[in-house]
């Protein structure tokens, strides 16, 4: 098993150098050459390559996919209207070039898809097939910590954001143990990053942005804590969406 984790850690530390890339070039090499370790490394410690881990190109993958993607449009969507409603937002639509606009949005939307599928690959697909116990709640748990984990190398260990990627990494898990799809999954992710980076990151920076977003100082510890109860509610609506479809397989009436 320790094997298994020195992968892990080494996968995690592909995306992170990816990441950190400045140069175009230089990331995308990086981008492919840590992808395509993933699958060999998982196909290396038998738990079966791509294909077994949830990314079939067999029928409805498609739908998989942008169902996740629609999901994460919709979260940060939610997200964003909540947040200038409450007044914990101050926008300023931003006035570009529509040519310049078109690139940075591609540019975004690939960053973001790496982000969104590496993460998952290893965090769902890796981790949770590669534990003994799979479908058991502890693998959920403890898929969800090593994500926490992964994200706290930034130095922020606020209550409130360490709260956040947990649950969202409980999401995540729980959405994969039930689909048993990565595109399901890095669907959400990959548009969940994309969307939030679009419509202003919270004031912080963004390779494309359509407005320009200042945090209310007033509200700034509502703000932290609101994502914890957004995703909070999440959860709830997919105990809601399971139990029901539950009762429906066993012909109980709703």
């Amino acid at each position: 098993m320790l094997y298994k984790f020195v992968c892990l850690l080494l996968l995690w530390g592909m995306i992170v150098f990816t990441v950190m890339q400045g140069n175009e070039l230089v990331w995308g090499i990086s981008a492919c050459i840590s992808i395509l370790s993933m699958h060999f490394i998982s196909k290396w410690l038998k738990i079966g390559g791509f294909s077994k881990i949830g990314l079939p190109f067999n029928r409805g993958w498609f739908g998989y996919l942008m169902s996740g993607c629609l999901i994460g449009i919709i979260f940060q969507v939610i997200r964003f209207l909540l947040m200038y409603s409450t007044g914990a937002y101050e926008i300023r639509f931003i006035s570009q070039d529509w040519g310049s606009l078109i690139i940075s949005t591609m540019i975004l939307l690939v960053s973001t898809a790496y982000v969104g599928f590496a993460e998952e690959i290893v965090f769902r697909g890796y981790v949770i097939n590669m534990l003994p116990s799979y479908r058991s709640k502890l693998t959920v748990i403890i898929s969800s910590l090593l994500f926490t984990l992964a994200h706290m190398i930034d130095g922020n260990f606020e209550l409130s954001r360490i709260s956040f990627l947990f649950l969202m990494g409980l999401f995540f898990a729980i959405c994969y143990v039930l689909t048993r799809s990565i595109w399901f999954v890095a669907g959400i992710h990959w548009f969940w990053d994309f969307t939030w980076f679009y419509l202003g990151a919270d004031g912080g920076s963004s390779s494309s942005k359509i407005v320009d977003v200042t945090i209310n100082p007033h509200m700034h510890s509502y703000y932290e804590w609101f994502d914890v109860l957004l995703v909070i509610c999440l959860l709830l609506l997919l105990a809601l969406v399971q139990k029901t479809a539950i009762m429906k397989r066993s012909g109980i009436p709703m």
